[in-house]
């Protein structure tokens, strides 16, 4: 059909009488919905997943304001005239009559007109086709279902999810030396992505070969032609997805000049979609070309933006590609399973990592030890609901168990509590009780001075405990300071033949020689082995303290301590035993980190003025041995995180769950994963001398 220039200067005068392009609609959207015969991709069934889509109401006035930002409403067609002329100059141009009638026989006339999808923002409008006035088209007029989907897009790197609004054009997806313009639609008046055509013929994809074929437009004077799916060369350089496309003579010869688009491919939506249908489907196509080219991933849902390129890689790429493998290389390469502090998307790499066609262990565990940790923030989102429902109970399980966990611990640390230590059935309770009495004291002092309130007040996490994982770090590297300082490394526990009779007796190992450690007085290895019975803990590898030698007590009778309080024998006495607990230190051996710690400065001052003369320095020490002992095997139960997590810096939760008989996909083994035990505590692992010689825990 050819036209003249009257004609073409006709219809720009009628341009401006047009009423204003319609919102992206359920009746608009039919008309992207082209089935293509030409290629398999056409005929490919549209798969979707469990997902939770969330979309809120707009009120019309919101939608009216959003319209006006952007676009000026032209006045309507009001003379018989001016429709007349418009309907012939449309049916010469577009080969398409400008009002199509329906089957409720109203005329559509939303159908066949051009649209703009570049009013896309953060919150993406989809709206039902609704019964139009014949004289107006104002937008406040419009009545129908209207919904607000919101889009967000994940950055990586542990970044927070943020909105996003790019789907008309994209900026990260568009190339300038690109040869390629991808629309989403047949009927779109932009494009929404320009790239390279060698970055897809490099999946070696039959289906994108196709397309590309199918959608050559012009062979520029200046350029070389398309190479074939047969080429030799395109054969012997097979690009890795994700991989940025090496430069060749296949570039553009001029990438500044539009006339160098050699290339135009459309992704339509699929026949009978909805409105979000419609919506996941580009923002699938979208996501697939960020693959390409490792850019971020953006839409609803985490789950839903990864289930859904799971599925169209199976559609588009060879049936040799493995698209588990593919999706994980993308996620890892930019560090988008970096999933802290976000439970939404925790919730979306479990999800994913547990589908029947996916099954990846190591995304689950990474998802279920952060969702476990969030579990009280992630019940309440809609995210939730895509996680199966096995996972589910496992997750309530174990966020149970790790309150128990934490309460003990809690019970326990907010005063310190560790009477239970001593024996009860003796009538004079030993002189080492005293010291450990006045240790307990003296922490609670110190932390209250610390935290203005012990247990702190002001310190809540989710599930309203104090004994936050920012508190137990803080414990942890306090008290293991404190171990590291006075622990005596060369005695072990005693091993023996009979497991029952392993822990019973403490000796010393070195240099090859092994001696039977004398608990004269106070037997600490009682007191240790009858605790860690009763409470389930693992034995502390090296439990015996440097102890100072002993000395004589004075005699603490009213009379004869003011008699001597201030000679020279009781002053040379204190010095004496100042001087001991110094020397029976690991001063030498540890780096700068453990001698300036606060506690274990603050212990060195209390301990060389508390109460000298009346207990043996040597009994004193191990009282206080006792109360660190005790802290420590609780600290061990709710300090360790999970082994082998990719991330766990930086989060505010704690990352310990019960992994027993995980993932739920698997039959007959109770123990895939390492779970976080004692073992991993502070004062098991090892520790660093000054000198980078490991000092050994075992």
């Amino acid at each position: 059909m050819s036209f003249n220039t009257s004609d073409s200067l006709r219809l720009s005068q009628l341009q401006s009488a047009l009423p204003p392009p319609p919102q992206y609609t359920a009746a608009t959207a039919q008309r992207d919905v082209k089935t293509v015969d030409n290629y398999e991709y056409s005929h490919s069934p549209w798969l979707l997943r469990r997902t939770s889509i969330h979309v809120e109401s707009t009120p019309n006035e919101a939608r009216q304001d959003d319209s006006s930002s952007h676009r000026e409403v032209a006045p309507s067609i009001r003379s018989n005239d001016e429709k007349i002329a418009l309907r012939n100059l449309v049916t010469r141009f577009s080969n398409k009559l400008a009002e199509v009638p329906c089957e409720d026989r109203r005329v559509d006339r939303d159908v066949g007109l051009p649209h703009d999808s570049s009013d896309f923002g953060t919150r993406v409008f989809i709206e039902a086709a609704p019964p139009l006035k014949p004289q107006t088209r104002e937008r406040h007029e419009m009545k129908g279902l209207e919904q607000a989907a919101s889009v967000k897009r994940w950055p990586g790197n542990g970044d927070p999810a943020e909105p996003w609004g790019k789907l008309a054009k994209d900026p990260e997806l568009w190339d300038h030396n690109g040869d390629t313009l991808v629309y989403y639609g047949y009927h779109r008046p932009q494009a929404s992505i320009r790239v390279k055509s060698t970055i897809l013929e490099g999946t070696r994809s039959g289906i994108l070969v196709s397309m590309l074929q199918e959608g050559y437009k012009r062979t520029p004077k200046s350029g070389p032609s398309v190479v074939s799916t047969s080429s030799p060369e395109r054969g012997a350089k097979r690009l890795e997805l994700g991989r940025r496309a090496p430069s060749s003579s296949l570039e553009i010869s001029n990438p500044g000049n539009e006339a160098q688009i050699r290339h135009e491919i459309h992704f339509p939506a699929p026949d009978g979609a909805s409105g979000i249908e419609i919506l996941r489907h580009h923002i699938t196509t979208r996501n697939f070309f960020a693959l390409l080219l490792n850019k971020p991933l953006v839409g609803l849902t985490f789950y839903q933006a990864l289930i859904d390129m799971h599925e169209r890689l199976l559609v588009l790429m060879p049936r040799e590609s493995d698209c588990t493998d593919v999706i994980i290389g993308f996620l890892t390469r930019n560090r988008l399973h970096n999933i802290c502090n976000d439970p939404a998307a925790a919730a979306g790499l479990l999800a994913y990592s547990e589908d029947d066609e996916v099954q990846w262990p190591e995304g689950w565990r990474e998802g279920f030890v952060h969702c476990s940790g969030m579990y009280t923030k992630l019940r309440e989102l809609p995210e939730f609901r895509d996680i199966s429902h096995v996972s589910r109970t496992l997750l309530e399980r174990s966020h149970l168990e790790l309150q128990a966990r934490i309460q003990v611990a809690e019970d326990r640390l907010s005063a310190f509590t560790f009477g239970d230590m001593w024996p009860s059935h003796t009538i004079q309770p030993p002189a080492a009780r005293a010291s450990f009495d006045h240790f307990r004291r003296f922490l609670l002092q110190f932390y209250e001075k610390a935290y203005k309130t012990w247990p702190p007040r002001g310190i809540q996490n989710s599930d309203g405990n104090w004994l936050t994982r920012s508190v137990v770090c803080h414990l942890q590297k306090d008290f293991g300071a404190l171990y590291n300082y006075y622990v005596d490394r060369d005695v072990v526990w005693a091993e023996t033949k009979q497991p029952s009779e392993r822990y019973r007796a403490m000796v010393r190992r070195k240099n090859g020689a092994v001696t039977t450690i004398n608990n004269e007085g106070l037997d600490l290895a009682k007191l240790f082995v009858l605790f860690d019975h009763k409470h389930k803990h693992t034995h502390i590898p090296h439990p015996y303290p440097l102890l100072p030698d002993s000395m004589p007590v004075r005699d603490t009778g009213k009379t004869q301590q003011k008699q001597s309080l201030f000679t020279s024998k009781t002053k040379a006495l204190e010095k004496q035993i100042i001087h001991a607990y110094s020397v029976a230190s690991n001063a030498l051996l540890l780096g700068p980190d453990a001698a300036t710690n606060n506690l274990v400065e603050a212990f060195q001052r209390f301990e060389k003025t508390d109460h000298l003369g009346g207990t043996d320095p040597r009994d004193a020490r191990k009282g206080r041995w006792v109360l660190l002992f005790g802290i420590l095997q609780v600290l061990s139960h709710v300090s360790a995180d999970t082994p082998d997590l990719w991330f766990k810096d930086n989060v505010s939760y704690f990352l310990m769950p019960r992994l027993k008989g995980t993932p739920p996909w698997t039959t007959g083994v109770e123990n895939v994963f390492q779970e976080a035990a004692p073992a991993a505590s502070h004062c098991l692992r090892v520790s660093k001398s000054t000198r980078g010689k490991d000092i050994l825990a075992t």
